[in-house]
């Protein structure tokens, strides 16, 4: 029809003019830590493939034996022929791994977190969320919002002003969402902090752990580890398959009620077509060799204590390292230096991150060696 194309014209020249039009890198290796990106053989230090175990060869031989058995698709919803063994064994796996009492596995996070806010929310709900929240979690606010529930957006990690606003609400259905490591600036959620408030006033809260699970606390089980709130997990807990562990698709980690509606009225699990079987055995391999003697996690602590000690950081938690930069054009300009220099590093800038705070997002892999990430430390250094 004439209106569309004139409508795609018209947005996508006002997209350009406000130079937001962006290309998607191509990569024709795996995404090691030395890949081959756009045809150029580059030091890569942006991929969410924290635990290289996305080309971890008991992974992938786990993937090929599901695929060998059980085909390459899996033909349907999880409740009408979506359902196999393998499906079975990864949701039992991540909440045996996460130490809850049930695990809903979803094709992708993003599929999860609109899935459980949209099937929990509705008339009487009130639902407050980080205004840093990843933008998965926004989308499942304004389904829930459609659904008939209150939404209120709290400033960042501000404790004080989830409590009061719980204390004006205390009679309404509260759920408090949150990132565990906020996806942009590599910053933990105040889990212990949001957790007495939460329990003070009878509130749930819901912890998007994708950026955390496999990647902090001590054996990699995410912020409930790094802050030993094993006896006290929020009542909800997303936890992602696609990135520290290399395959693909999430899990909501709950109690056993919590699940069953889930698996009964969260529309991304009832109407998608479920996971391949593939990647379901990759995910239970991955949380094996993670819960074992050969786990990768020490090695992504180590080179992140690494990078941010050369840095001159001090401390840091997550292997999202964040280096500030502003203006949006400079951003771009430094991305384009480090890729002459044979690192690939994107610049993130608005709408993913506010106008003039524009970002180079650097995340580090246990694969990485100690040159390639002193040499990073360099590469940046040379560009303030």
């Amino acid at each position: 029809m004439a209106w569309l194309e004139d409508f795609s014209d018209d947005t996508l020249d006002t997209w350009r003019a406000a130079g937001l039009e962006r290309f998607p890198a191509t990569f024709s290796t795996a995404q090691l830590p030395t890949s081959t990106i756009d045809g150029r053989e580059m030091v890569l230090f942006s991929s969410s493939n924290y635990l290289g175990l996305a080309e971890h060869p008991r992974v992938v031989a786990a993937a090929v034996r599901a695929t060998r058995t059980l085909g390459a698709g899996s033909g349907g919803s999880r409740l009408t022929t979506g359902t196999t063994i393998a499906h079975l064994a990864a949701e039992a796996d991540f909440a045996r791994f996460l130490g809850y009492p049930s695990a809903v596995l979803y094709s992708s996070g993003f599929a999860a977190n609109t899935g459980v806010l949209q099937a929990l929310a509705g008339p009487g709900t009130l639902i407050l969320s980080d205004a840093l929240n990843h933008a998965s979690l926004i989308d499942g606010c304004r389904l829930a919002k459609a659904s008939g529930a209150e939404v209120k957006v709290y400033p960042n990690r501000d404790v004080a002003a989830v409590d009061d606003a719980l204390q004006a609400h205390p009679t309404r259905r509260c759920l408090v969402v949150t990132d565990g490591v906020f996806s942009m600036d590599g910053t933990l959620a105040p889990l212990q902090e949001l957790t007495r408030v939460c329990r003070a006033h009878g509130a749930a809260l819901m912890v998007d752990d994708a950026h955390g699970t496999g990647t902090v606390g001590e054996s990699g089980r995410g912020i409930v580890e790094h802050f030993r709130m094993e006896e006290d997990a929020p009542d909800i807990l997303v936890a992602t398959a696609s990135k520290a562990l290399g395959a693909e698709g999430a899990v909501v980690a709950t109690s056993e009620g919590v699940a069953h509606v889930l698996r009964q009225r969260s529309r991304p699990y009832v109407f998608s077509t479920s996971p391949a079987p593939a990647t379901c055995a990759a995910i239970s391999e991955a949380l094996e060799i993670v819960s074992g003697p050969e786990s990768p996690v020490a090695a992504l602590h180590d080179n992140v204590e690494r990078l941010a000690e050369r840095l001159g950081w001090g401390g840091w938690d997550s292997p999202i390292l964040p280096v500030p930069v502003g203006d949006e054009s400079r951003a771009m300009e430094a991305s384009a230096a480090l890729k002459e220099a044979e690192f690939f590093v994107p610049a993130i800038r608005w709408p993913t991150v506010p106008r003039g705070r524009a970002i180079l997002r650097v995340t580090v892999m246990a694969t990485h060696t100690p040159e390639q990430i002193d040499a990073l430390a360099g590469a940046l250094g040379a560009l303030a």
